[in-house]
């Protein structure tokens, strides 16, 4: 019977086993197992039984014998098939692909089974049994290697585990350098962070053209036509003959690997589809990539059925096509670089009902974004991971692939738990315990400081933004978590972190230097940040090639490019930090980098009018030229029906975004349902809109520009934005807002960067912003408190903390809390 309920359990059936017997590996630092495996076991399962034997001996100082056996005794390691009692010969050989990671562990009286449905199961298995008794490898490398001293253990089990994703990458967009590869390819092992099904998905016709470059050279009408000249790397995929090579050059690829699980049919990057006559009768760009992508399927299926096609749903042709998509093409979902205004969830839904499997194309790091900084990435991003993971499964999505980088010091703990989350979505639940062992296991006695140092780098909803507070504050951390603990081990993981903090410090430094003190600071930074690599806390290599490619205003001088050898770069030196050094940075950081003067103050999102405030009228401001984030305003309606009119005009950056949003939202509408919609076209033209409501009192607006949009509306319209450190109003070029400034107020602080000047109710300058990301902290003079304040000219975001964070253009277009109206007309 047990044969009969493995077998379907690995076909993905599922099966309830009964209560496992516990198992006891080992007492007082004796093996009371031994590791067995079968005689005709492959040399790859022989290693993986060798890996859990010394590793078993580390935890419990117990040496475990590995020999041969019939697998009724003994921890068991293995294939199904090797053991016939557990398997028939050939039950597995029938397997589908995506099944090949499936693999049994259960304890019972006389031993274990770790039995996979293939090698790489086993391996799984291996690691997951390991996990399961307290072994841990949270980033790679030595230092975050957890390793338990056990000298007892024992394990209760019955679990048939299998991924809720068959694909599970999480790769270095940049690449590892040479210290680099090992580790992380160690790491995706032991934490199951791989992909059991290969799929190929990445950008694919500039490299069908380089194997058939001789075939385009006969045929230049292979290419994509582009303003008359045929000679877009996008083929013209109209041309029957073009789908045949194409379709040829799959098969080909196939027979030199019959191996390979798939191979990839996504178009080029950028634009410059075919302009042909014949290729605009296919549809819409995305159907012509499915037409092409489909041609190739049928052709691969025909000879091999189990193989698979990948594509993206990316740029230009990520909206949903009008065409079937064949079942062995995988689309993958890219959760940046969308067109046509769609949102990810709408990409899904409406591939959904167009293919048959889906993955995810993600971002969780790119280095020219996010440049390692704290709180910057969605790999640090711990909400954001619980909450897409999961989501993006229930969405029928089973591939997941997401471009990151090697910076485990910013985003080592989401890059940990996503690999949990992966493996198993209903990790998601778990994660405030899993981020509590992590803390504990890593830093022990100091889990407490290091709690607030991870809070300060794991939310980009909630982030500090990179200024000297932050700094201080990382600094701070670390300062005390090394006064809180002797362990070497927690020592050698506070000083990789220490480097970190000190790479976030040049960094700020470097981004608000100028001149030639910009050039040294970016000297200082590269030699640091090479200096330091081998931590693997941030992505060196992508660092070290790029940055000076986007900052004009630096350069690497001869000798000390990123790829010039050690002993001719006078920029590198792999001399390790001394305890002096690592002591003078954190010393120094805690002395000069200064923490805030002031406390946030919570205010009410219960918005009125300041009626009761008398505030005298001021000229009026603007609030920039346009928006690119959504925008929400804040607005009144006294009288009811009352019509809203708007001039909007969409596409003001991109034009292939898709239409301009507005939506009018009541407070008082009980459902929390838009009563007005309207849509403008991203041509760059002015576009008279009317939103009505029958609604008094409080309204939100929210205009969803794909493209980018400008709005404006007719003056002493009330219209408030909020800019607060969790909701900044994201104003673009030069920009004159009001706020206000309660009574008692005797700190008006934030966060500002970019340039601008802040006002008091007199017009007097009392504090200049100089472009540095910093927070402020201006003192308010007697008798300029109850008054309305201005951040004049202003470029870049400023945001409040003392005082209401609520911006608008003159005072009959200011809206405040409710709270503060009325504290402050009272007498």
């Amino acid at each position: 019977m047990k044969t009969i309920l493995l077998i379907l359990a690995f076909f993905g059936i599922s099966v309830t086993y009964a209560c496992a017997d516990p198992v006891v590996i080992a007492t007082e630092g004796k093996a009371r197992q031994s590791i067995v495996i079968a005689a005709e076991a492959s040399d790859i399962v022989k290693q993986h039984a060798q890996t859990l034997a010394e590793h078993l001996q580390k935890i419990t100082e117990a040496r475990f014998e590995i020999t041969t056996g019939n697998g009724t005794a003994g921890i068991v390691v293995g294939l199904a098939t090797d053991f016939p009692q557990f398997a028939e010969d050939d039950a597995l050989r029938s397997m589908a692909t995506t099944d090949r990671e499936n693999y049994l562990l259960r304890s019972h009286t006389n031993g274990l089974l770790l039995l996979g449905s293939t090698e790489l199961a086993v391996r799984h298995a291996v690691w997951d049994l390991l996990h399961r008794i307290g072994y841990r490898q949270y980033f790679p490398g030595k230092h975050w290697e957890i390793v338990p001293r056990k000298r007892d253990v024992s394990l209760d089990v019955d679990t048939l585990e299998k991924p809720s994703y068959l694909a599970r990458r999480i790769w270095y967009g940049y690449g590892a350098w040479d210290y680099a590869k090992e580790p992380y390819r160690e790491w995706c092992e032991k934490n199951r962070c791989v992909a059991g099904v290969e799929l190929n998905s990445g950008h694919a016709y500039d490299g069908i053209l380089h194997r058939n470059k001789n075939a385009f050279a006969e045929h230049p009408e292979y290419l994509g036509l582009v303003k008359s000249e045929r000679r877009s790397t996008k083929f013209c995929i109209a041309n029957p003959n073009l789908r045949m090579l194409i379709a040829a050059d799959a098969l080909a690829q196939f027979a030199a690997d019959p191996s390979r699980h798939s191979i990839s049919i996504d178009p080029s990057d950028g634009g410059g589809w075919c302009e042909c006559a014949e290729c605009a009768k296919l549809g819409s760009i995305t159907d012509r990539a499915v037409t092409l992508a489909n041609t190739v399927a049928d052709a691969v299926t025909a000879k091999y059925p189990d193989k698979l096609i990948g594509m993206y749903a990316y740029n230009e042709h990520s909206p949903p096509p009008n065409l079937k998509v064949h079942p062995s093409v995988v689309i993958s979902v890219a959760t940046s670089f969308i067109h046509g205004g769609f949102t990810v969830d709408q990409l899904m839904d409406g591939w959904s009902k167009q293919a048959t499997m889906l993955g995810i194309r993600e971002y969780y790091s790119v280095n020219t974004w996010d440049r390692d900084l704290p709180g910057s990435a969605r790999g640090g991003d711990i909400e954001y991971l619980r909450s897409t993971i999961p989501h993006f499964h229930e969405r029928h999505a089973r591939f997941l692939s997401a471009e990151s980088s090697d910076n485990w010091g910013p985003n080592g703990l989401g890059y940990y738990l996503a690999a949990r989350m992966l493996w198993d979505v209903r990790e998601a639940d778990k994660t405030d315990a899993l981020t509590a062992e992590f803390l504990a296991n890593c830093f022990g006695a100091a889990r407490e400081p290091m709690a607030q140092f991870y809070e300060l780098l794991n939310s980009r909803r909630n982030k500090k933004q990179l200024c000297d507070d932050l700094v201080g504050r990382m600094y701070r951390a670390l300062h005390d978590a090394r006064g809180r603990t002797s362990d070497v081990a927690v020592h050698a993981r506070l000083d990789d972190l220490t480097l970190y903090t000190r790479y976030a410090e040049l960094w700020l430094d470097y981004s608000t230097a100028k001149d030639a003190a910009r050039q040294s600071a970016f000297e200082l930074l590269i030699r640091h940040a090479y200096r330091m690599r081998t931590t693997m806390m941030i992505h060196t290599l992508g660092l070290y090639r790029d940055l000076h490619h986007r900052d004009r205003s630096v350069e690497i001088p001869a000798g000390a490019e990123w790829n010039s050898p050690v002993s001719k770069n006078p920029w590198k030196s792999e001399a390790p930090f001394t305890r002096d050094e690592l002591s003078v940075m954190s010393r120094d950081g805690i002395a000069n980098r200064k923490l805030l003067d002031f406390d946030s103050v919570a205010f009410s999102h219960d918005l009125v009018r300041p009626t009761a405030l008398k505030l005298p009228a001021v000229k009026t401001g603007n609030m920039g030229s346009y928006s690119r984030q959504p925008r929400i305003y804040h607005t009144w309606v006294d009288n009811t029906p009352q019509k809203l009119p708007f001039t909007v005009k969409g596409g003001v950056i991109y034009a292939n975004r898709g239409v301009t949003k507005l939506d009018l939202y009541p407070l008082l509408e009980a459902e929390g349902k838009s009563v007005a919609h309207a849509e403008v076209e991203p041509d760059q033209n002015d576009h008279q809109v009317e939103l009505t409501t029958t609604f008094p009192g409080l309204h939100r607006i929210e205009i969803v520009a794909g493209g980018g949009a400008s709005a404006t509306w007719s003056e002493n319209t009330p219209m408030t934005v909020e800019s607060s450190a969790e909701h900044p109003a994201r104003l673009y070029t030069r920009w004159t807002l009001y706020f206000y400034v309660p009574r008692g107020t005797k700190i008006v602080g934030g966060f500002g960067e970019g340039v601008g000047s802040m006002r008091d109710s007199s017009g007097r300058t009392v504090h200049t912003f100089d472009g540095k990301p910093d927070y402020y902290s201006v003192p308010v003079p007697p008798g300029e408190d109850g008054k309305l304040w201005s951040f004049y000219s202003c470029a870049g975001d400023k945001t409040l903390m003392t005082v209401p964070p609520f911006l608008a253009r003159n005072t009959a277009e200011l809206l405040l809390p409710r709270e503060v109206v009325e504290k402050d007309a009272s007498p």
